[in-house]
């Protein structure tokens, strides 16, 4: 089998379930590959050889983008410039945002969390609910006191 062989029996294959972006992604990553090999001072056949079956290296690709998509942000990886290496992305993790220079914390909400939001959401109704039910109760008294003080006015007026 020959590279052209190679590379288009992985591309048809890839076709079926992918975008045609990352097919070229792809199939670029394998082309670059056998160049880099072959220019290291393998044969072209070596190298192929070395890569086994184009449909089982598109299986394979094909279930780690359907991993992906059940789990996108499983096991994120972040670059980091100071070491140049990656390292995981934990869920609480942090950051300088290059925009700003600012210290960031990203960290995901738990039930704990959400379970202060929640509490602080009732004790606002409950406390609204209370100055709406007295203030209706107290509405006759502030509308005779209403009514006694504008007629008060309109006698002194004269």
């Amino acid at each position: 089998m020959s590279k052209e062989e190679f590379l288009d029996t992985l591309r048809k294959v890839l076709a079926r379930e992918l975008s045609e972006s990352e097919v070229a992604d792809n199939i670029n990553y394998y082309w670059n590959y056998i160049e880099q090999q072959i220019a290291s001072g393998k044969t072209e056949e070596q190298v192929l050889q070395e890569l086994g079956d184009p449909r089982l290296i598109a299986r394979t690709i094909l279930q780690v983008d359907e991993k992906r998509e059940e789990e996108p942000y499983q096991d994120a990886a972040v670059y980091t410039e100071e070491d140049g290496t990656y390292r995981k992305d934990t869920p609480e993790s942090e950051y300088t945002d290059p925009f700003t220079g600012a210290h960031v914390e990203v960290r995901r909400m738990t039930a704990g969390d959400w379970a202060k939001i929640v509490l602080v959401i009732v004790i606002i109704c409950i406390v609204l609910g209370t100055v709406f039910h007295i203030l209706w109760k107290l509405l006759p008294v502030l509308l005779v006191i209403a009514a006694v003080l504008w007629i008060y006015r309109k006698f002194t007026q004269r």
